[in-house]
């Protein structure tokens, strides 16, 4: 009996717990119970100057002009933006976790005499700095101890918080390897040691091979390769404020550049050496507008290594199925001519018309549409599979020609395929060498051709 009684005054002292807390401990306002100090009162827009010493002892100085930030200590450069704002960011939102002890005897126990990193900033309308000394993490890593300068509180803050805080002069200034515009690139060389040099130029939306042979280029990969020095960030400063002596250059692997980069937008031009080897995962470098030298990633070099063939446009024609106009193909002594024709449109039609093409040549005559498109889907899809420096002198010629575009934007393409060896080549009509195109294709052309024009 006396145990039961005891079951239902516990079973009573816990529903009057539950109740208490449903109704007393839920209607306090979260807020109240959640918020917590910052460790200063600053508005992120309004801080102008920073002074950050790292836990390595460099200590870097940064001015803010207009919206962007400069390093002015120990270097003059420009400051990398992110790990800036990040800065700027934790010293107005810090919030002080608890405050350990509001008087300490002594502070060394924490980290704190010597700090073992520090952060100074000066908002506008400042007389003076706010320093905030951060020492070592608490025993379960999410807080660190921290003071701030004039104060003899300790405070815990948030170990998050802390990192972005501590910064090296390297961590803080801008670390792209060459500025430039990516949208105005109008030029591009590589000087690799040792091979011709290879050039690119744009004209319009297409990219063109200058040097070492004038043919047209593709835009994938010229486009990746400046994307590729656009994102180029450096790994270290081994020389700064100075040209490097000839020794030096020795050291750095860059009296002998493996390759050398330019990149041109209208009269600018920006130029990149990459050097020897540091380590196993970086290499040396330098940019010729700057008195300085320092590391990027090896696969650098391997990125811009690039041959000719790699750059070429490996399609053979430009034209697509639904731009062709006109069409001529001579083959085994026989020529054959097509044109498009607009299709006649009802007043009432509610879909586009179907293109209608036509035989000119030597026969007039209408021409089945779906034979018709798939020769041009053969044609325009035709891809070179590698590039010879010559054809051979002779073989078994299919001569093309076709127009195509808009009318007062219309291109030529003059084209021969010719099959020699068991090989077959599309020799382009005032481009050197000849792209190698899968013999297959090829023969699959001239069945296509053969079905269109046999056809009653």
């Amino acid at each position: 009996m006396r145990s039961g009684r005891s079951l239902i005054v516990l079973l009573v002292l816990a529903l009057g717990l539950g109740a208490y807390i449903y109704f007393v401990e839920n209607k306090r306002d979260v807020s109240e119970t959640e918020k917590k100090d910052k460790v200063f009162t600053v508005d992120a827009d309004k801080i102008e100057e920073i002074e950050a010493k790292a836990s390595g002892g460099d200590v870097s100085t940064l001015k803010k002009n207009g919206s962007t930030w400069q390093v002015v200590a120990p270097v003059n450069a420009a400051a990398d933006e992110s790990n800036v704002g990040s800065m700027v960011s934790a010293l107005a939102s810090a919030e002080v976790t608890r405050v350990l002890d509001e008087h300490p005897a002594n502070v060394s126990g924490f980290g704190l005499d010597p700090a073992r990193y520090s952060v100074a900033f000066r908002a506008a309308g400042d007389a003076a700095q706010h320093r905030l000394n951060v020492g070592d993490k608490t025993p379960t890593g999410s807080d660190v101890y921290a003071r701030v300068e004039g104060q003899t509180k300790v405070i815990l803050i948030p170990s998050y918080t802390a990192e972005s805080l501590n910064r090296t002069p390297f961590d803080l200034r801008d670390k792209t390897v060459l500025k430039f515009e990516q949208d105005k690139v109008d030029l591009i060389t590589l000087e690799p040691a040792g091979a011709p040099k290879i050039a690119l130029v744009k004209k319009g939306e297409d990219w063109r091979l200058t040097a070492p042979l004038d043919v047209r280029a593709d835009a994938s990969p010229v486009d990746a390769l400046v994307s590729r020095l656009a994102q180029a960030q450096m790994k270290s400063v081994d020389l700064e404020g100075t040209d490097p002596t000839p020794a030096q250059l020795k050291t750095f692997g860059l009296d002998k550049p493996p390759i050398v980069a330019t990149i041109g937008a209208g009269s600018t031009r920006a130029t990149l050496q990459l050097g020897g080897k540091k380590g196993d995962v970086a290499v040396y470098a330098r940019d010729l507008s700057r008195k300085i030298v320092f590391s990027v990633e090896s696969s650098l070099t391997t990125d811009l290594t690039k041959k000719v063939d790699d750059l070429r446009i490996k399609d053979v024609f430009a034209f697509k199925a639904y731009t062709a106009k006109t069409l001529e193909i001579a083959h085994a002594g026989a020529s054959f001519s097509f044109a498009k024709s607009a299709p006649p449109t009802a007043a009432n039609a509610t879909s586009s018309p179907v293109d209608v093409w036509k035989e000119t040549k030597p026969d007039a005559k209408d021409v089945n549409a779906t034979a018709m498109t798939d020769l041009l889907n053969t044609l325009s899809s035709l891809r070179a599979e590698k590039f010879a420096d010559k054809a051979p002198a002779s073989g078994d010629d299919i001569v093309i020609a076709v127009k195509a575009g808009d009318t007062g934007a219309e291109t030529d393409e003059h084209l021969t395929l010719r099959k020699a060896a068991g090989q077959a080549y599309a020799i382009r009509a005032g481009e050197p060498g000849a792209a190698v195109v899968p013999v297959a294709d090829v023969d699959k052309a001239l069945e296509q051709l053969k079905a269109l024009t046999t056809a009653k």
